[in-house]
């Protein structure tokens, strides 16, 4: 019995030793002082075994009572060692569960890049240290047409190629980041533009051939902005990031594929931001216009309609261009409010014309983003009751450029619009490459001959050519022609003769605010009924 007691107290204390291994890297683990206690319990514990095993081999106890303690002291060994295992295990989860969150903090879940927070510190850092480097911020140019074609999770497979793509710019003293979208920053020790530039063409060949993805290889051209940091100047993250951007969209709207920023740069989109905040006040305000301009029949001289031209005064009396503003609208998804201050400023405006001129019809210029929703269909509704306009009496114009967008939605906003009862002509025709396809698909009544080719057809073979053909084409599709741009009588007389439907131009009237419109209409009138006497 004493052997038996001696080994189950030996037992016990070699679990203890066992247990002093996985108790010893708790404390590592965890810095917690009840941890080192536990160690500190397991060393005496093992202490107080030896002395035990040292008092029944000398004693040589036999007795029940002193076997009942040598099982009480292995089972509590047992117990030891399960539990610090255990306390083991669940802490190095833990840890790891620990270490996966703050790497995925620190990394975006979908391409394993480092993520925008982890740029905005490593940007801070390189601004303290002063050394020279770059910010490069990038996008994919045709990331949303694979996503609309192919699918979303086909797109994040893109967008993982793609980061695989840009990782191999880290030999290149790089570090590459996903913003979010399609969105990635290089920050590089780069800080030239022939360096910058010399970057660029390795990222040119590196898409060269494109992406392999599920079998398919996919193109990816991508428009990035590169800011130079100038220690002299010390811009903030905050600040280098926003100049990225401005250089990308400019890269973007002048489809290159890297521009670097400059003052230029950020002037301009400080002047653009001024000037669209003015326009929200003006439109806020009511103090844009509505000018009208006649177009003319050429052959009667009957007024056939006038055109809604949309007028901004500026302070000092001068007229601020459309062509600057209404690109600016649509930049910043504004130009659908200014269409509508268009619409029901005509709608409210036409029964002054019809008075004078019982068969004038109102055109109205429309934007693409004007066919997004349901928006158009449902204000026209609603104006079309509370001024109880006749939409026989509404033509609306579409640049070409604006239908080919989305042929699929012009169509049917083309035809919602046509079934209203309202007219729809086709803006500024000819100078896109899609004409002729255009009038095939579409329920086109009336086209407008754009006027870089109407100014220029004296002088022009190439120009003539192309209105004499556009005419005699409209005419085949049963659609009436209208010649913007009509400057003198020499011009007149030749659209008239090779047989166009309508004038429109300065040799007829510039655009008129709404009196001086009237006044014109009601001359116009009298000096008609005075040359038919």
């Amino acid at each position: 019995m004493e052997n038996l007691s001696l080994g189950l107290i030996l037992t016990g204390f070699l679990l203890l030793v066992a247990a002093l291994f996985p108790a010893t890297h708790i404390c590592r683990i965890a810095q917690n002082r009840g941890w080192q206690l536990l160690l500190a319990l397991v060393l005496f514990f093992i202490c107080g075994y030896l002395a035990f095993a040292h008092q029944v081999y000398r004693t040589e106890n036999n007795s029940p009572l002193v076997l009942g303690l040598s099982v009480i002291l292995m089972l509590g060994a047992i117990f030891v060692i399960v539990v610090v295992r255990l306390s083991r295990a669940s802490l190095l989860q833990l840890q790891d569960i620990a270490e996966s969150e703050r790497y995925q903090a620190r990394h975006d879940s979908l391409t394993q890049l480092e993520n925008r927070q982890e740029c905005t510190k490593y940007i801070e850092q390189c601004i303290a240290k002063g050394a020279a480097f770059s910010v490069l911020l990038m996008d994919i140019n045709n990331f949303k047409q694979v996503n609309d074609a192919l699918g979303h999770f086909f797109g994040d497979k893109l967008l993982i190629a793609f980061a695989v793509k840009m990782q191999t710019l880290t030999t290149r003293g790089c570090k590459v980041y996903r913003m979010g979208g399609d969105e990635f920053v290089i920050v590089t020790e780069s800080a030239s533009e022939t360096e910058l530039f010399s970057l660029n063409n390795t990222l040119l060949k590196t898409f060269n051939d494109g992406l392999m993805i599920d079998d398919m290889q996919v193109d990816v051209f991508y428009s990035a902005g590169a800011r130079i940091f100038c220690l002299e100047e010390k811009p903030s993250v905050t600040q280098l990031l926003k100049h990225a951007d401005i250089a990308m969209y400019a890269a973007k709207s002048s489809r290159q594929s890297l521009v670097i920023f400059d003052q230029t740069l950020h002037d301009g989109v400080e002047a653009e931001f001024e000037l669209f905040n003015s326009l929200k006040a003006a439109l806020n305000n009511n103090q844009l216009e509505v000018f009208y301009q006649p177009l003319v029949c050429g052959h009667s001289n009957e007024v056939h309609g006038l055109e809604a031209l949309l007028r901004w005064r500026d302070t000092d009396g001068a007229f601020i261009s459309p062509l600057t503003f209404i690109p600016i609208a649509e930049k910043n998804n504004y130009i659908k409010q200014i269409s509508a201050f268009v619409i029901e400023r005509v709608f409210s405006e036409l029964n002054h014309f019809l008075t004078i001129e019982p068969n004038v019809t109102l055109h109205i210029n429309l934007s693409c983003q004007d066919f997004h929703g349901r928006y158009l269909v449902n204000q026209l509704v609603e104006l079309q009751s509370k001024y109880n306009v006749k939409p026989s009496c509404i033509v609306f114009e579409l640049t070409e450029s604006m239908v080919m967008v989305d042929v699929d939605q012009a169509r049917y906003m083309i035809g919602m619009l046509i079934d209203m009862g309202f007219s729809v002509s086709i803006d500024d025709f000819g100078t896109g490459f899609s004409s002729f396809s255009m009038l095939r698909e579409l329920p086109i009544s009336q086209i407008k001959v754009d006027r870089s080719f109407v100014s220029g057809c004296l002088d022009s073979d190439k120009d003539q050519a192309i209105v004499e053909t556009t005419i005699y084409l409209a005419k085949r599709l049963g659609c009436s022609v209208v010649a913007e741009g009509v400057e003198d009588s020499k011009t007149a007389a030749y659209l008239n003769s090779i047989g166009c439907h309508y004038l429109q131009g300065y040799y007829m009237s510039e655009a008129l605010e709404r009196e001086s419109a009237k006044q014109w209409l009601h001359s116009h009138r009298v000096v008609k009924k005075v040359l038919k006497r």
